[in-house]
């Protein structure tokens, strides 16, 4: 179960963030649709559900640090423990995944079967039917600007910077960003050597969702003191988008990840979407 729920549970949904469930995932016909079991009138079921939940709990936590609670609803003992179950819910706050911090987490499943086969003697998962999440994630201005300490950031940090001092035009010294008025603001402290001059950049954005990722426009730069052209300055914050590069950072190769919503509200940024796998993916445990 681990790694369905480090692909899957790192992701991220916000309580100020309505969940955007619509995919062309196509559900799996419901086996159990409309029973009653003995498992269920006997209380061996909920005992079930009880211990799945703080299994599940125990495995988010190997790779993932913030407070959790898991719900998982199953059918009957016995289909539970082939993989069979009704839906899960995860709800995390202030959680931190791969350098990723979050204020809130939430992810939902879109159908009410599912069916995850675990064999622990090959270490494989399959997921026998198609498989999907709704999902969306809360950052606030602290978040980001912890998320991009992260190495990988820096490490795009100092590409752009070598295109700046190749052509001795800048050097970026440090990045941050502030959540303002519901604007999203970059700050970037930068070195221009052939003036001899540091100067500190503010550019205003706004966010947006297209094509099932989040983009950055109608960037205005707030430095009188620098005149550079809005397509490349849009360019430039979002190739270092911290929103971006944060979702970028949780994909997984078996899972078809879509951003469907993105806002800004009370200072805090909600992104939503929608996460699937495809009947008869295999993966490791």
């Amino acid at each position: 179960m681990k790694k369905i729920l480090v692909m899957l549970g790192a992701m991220i949904i916000s309580a100020g963030a309505a969940f955007s469930t619509t995919c062309d995932m196509q559900c799996a016909e419901n086996p159990y649709e409309n029973k009653t079991f003995i498992s269920n009138i006997a209380g061996t079921n909920f005992l079930g559900e009880k211990i799945a939940n703080i299994i599940i709990k125990k495995e988010i936590l190997k790779d993932s640090s913030g407070d959790y609670k898991v719900d998982l609803q199953s059918y009957n003992i016995s289909a539970l423990a082939r993989g069979e179950f009704k839906s899960l819910n995860i709800v995390g706050t202030n959680t931190v995944t791969d350098g990723i911090y979050a204020s809130y987490i939430r992810l939902k499943t879109l159908c009410d079967y599912n069916y995850i086969e675990v064999n622990n003697k090959e270490n494989t998962i399959t997921f026998k039917e198609n498989f999907g999440m709704a999902y969306a994630i809360q950052f606030t201005e602290d978040d980001l600007n912890q998320t991009m300490q992260n190495s990988s950031y820096m490490e795009m940090i100092r590409r752009v910077n070598g295109i700046g001092n190749a052509s001795k035009m800048f050097n970026i010294s440090s990045s941050s960003v502030k959540i303002k008025d519901n604007k999203l603001i970059y700050v970037m402290k930068v070195a221009i050597p052939l003036l001899n001059v540091k100067k500190e950049i503010a550019i205003e954005t706004d966010v947006k969702a297209r094509n099932g990722k989040i983009i950055i426009n109608e960037a205005e730069l707030m430095t009188e003191y620098f005149k550079i052209d809005a397509y490349k300055l849009s360019s430039l914050i979002n190739y270092l988008n911290p929103l971006d590069f944060s979702m970028k950072l949780m994909k997984n190769k078996d899972a078809n990840m879509q951003v469907k919503e993105i806002a800004i509200k009370d200072n805090k940024i909600n992104v939503s979407g929608i996460v699937t796998v495809d009947k008869d993916v295999i993966t490791e445990q």
